[in-house]
């Protein structure tokens, strides 16, 4: 072989093993190649715009710039590099309760995709109609019991007359008289919190909650001013409605909640996360991925990785009594932290890293619980949006990821 040949040999495997650091001196090569070589230059130019741009790909970053239009190269990572930040835009979409997102490219993906948004829309669809219906029933309810309560004294209401100064019981029916007995101080803790709605006069309708035994009452109130042998006084038409509110509540807590961490779900999550932002709130947002998951349910099953996930639940659950945790997907998380600033948020969010991965149901397993998590602490002055922030307190998760990922490398 020639020099030429061996130069360009050279060159080339360079390209291919260390694309950073080939070079080649074009003075040394014959007039009849110097073509050749800087065609090989420009296709070495290409080939390292395609893989910068792969490797960042690869690792989820999608506000990397493509090669210019004449690298041919690239052009099918372009088009992925396109087809991905519709795809994220339209999962940003659906985040927001856009149920009418549909995936046309990418195959099995976005058949599933596709199942997933319209499984998404009917439940959602189907529990919101269950909320109403419920609410309508709950409401009707309320308000046919009070008025058959003025038609007969054969509906069982609890009725009460009162003296408007004392609160002396005048008047009270055999319903009433059980309540008295088993608590006596029940019609005086009901006088006072309807005197703290507005002064009893005239009629009015109460929605009132009450304390008894540690158990918590819903009572529909009906208050009329009327006059008991001249002296002023106040009937009391009083149904408990404690069931209709608990039934209502339970349903509205399984359209919010997520079925296997009964943390609460995306969708709660947003709207929590939006009326935060719309009454300019100061919290900061954890956004939390599951390291290794899939690692765990390939080697040990669905029912060992549904482990992991509860137990991660729990721990984020404990790092305060005003945080909001969701799960927004199946190995992420969302917080809300109410006035947390972000050193606030890192420093106990390294307290619950250490306790994961101290896990007590971890000390006889060969392997372990760990997390990434990207903080963003928001002030009454932003002007970002939700879609915004959770970008950011992604992009800032897989930084946390490779940061971690080296430290680990750097280790061994």
């Amino acid at each position: 072989m020639s020099i030429t040949s061996d130069l360009l040999f050279a060159y080339l495997r360079e390209v291919f093993y260390d694309a950073a650091n080939a070079s080649i001196d074009i003075d040394k090569l014959e007039n009849d190649y110097i073509l050749i070589a800087k065609g090989l230059m420009y296709f070495a130019n290409c080939l390292s715009e395609y893989y910068t741009f792969a490797n960042a790909l690869a690792h989820g970053d999608l506000s990397v710039s493509p090669p210019p239009p004449e690298n041919e190269l690239a052009a099918p990572l372009k088009t992925l590099h396109a087809s991905l930040r519709h795809l994220t835009w339209q999962s940003q979409q659906v985040a927001k309760g856009d149920y009418k997102q549909h995936v046309d490219f990418m195959g099995e993906f976005a058949d599933a995709f596709n199942t997933m948004i319209k499984q998404l829309a009917e439940r959602q669809e189907k529990l919101e109609n269950e909320i109403i219906t419920s609410k309508k029933h709950a409401e009707a309810l309320e308000q046919g019991n009070l008025l058959l309560s003025e038609l007969t004294r054969y509906i069982p209401e609890q009725i009460f007359v009162v003296s408007e100064g004392s609160h002396e019981i005048l008047l009270a029916n055999d319903l009433a008289k059980q309540e008295i007995e088993k608590d006596p101080e029940y019609i005086a803790v009901l006088m006072k919190l309807l005197s703290e709605n507005e002064p009893l006069t005239g009629s009015h309708y109460y929605d009132i909650q009450i304390t008894q035994d540690n158990t918590e009452r819903y009572l529909a109130v009906n208050s009329y001013q009327i006059e008991w042998h001249g002296e002023k006084s106040v009937a009391l038409v009083i149904n408990d409605v404690s069931v209709e509110k608990r039934q209502l509540k339970e349903l509205e807590d399984f359209a919010y909640r997520d079925a296997l961490t009964q943390v609460y779900n995306r969708f709660y999550g947003m709207l929590m996360l939006n009326e935060w932002l719309n009454n300019k709130k100061e919290f900061a947002l954890v956004f939390v991925d599951l390291d290794n998951l899939k690692y765990v349910n390939d080697k040990l099953g669905h029912s060992e990785g549904d482990k992991y996930i509860t137990r991660i639940a729990t721990h984020l659950q404990a790092y305060s009594k005003d945080t909001v945790v969701c799960r927004i997907g199946g190995d992420e998380y969302m917080m809300l932290v109410p006035y947390a600033t972000f050193d606030e948020a890192q420093a106990r969010m390294e307290e619950i890293q250490s306790d994961i991965q101290n896990d007590e149901y971890l000390k006889e397993k060969e392997y372990y619980y760990s997390i990434s998590f990207g903080i963003v602490s928001i002030d009454e002055n932003t002007e970002l949006s939700s879609s915004d922030i959770l970008s950011i307190a992604d992009e800032r998760m897989y930084e946390h990821k490779r940061a971690r990922k080296k430290e680990r490398q750097s280790a061994v």
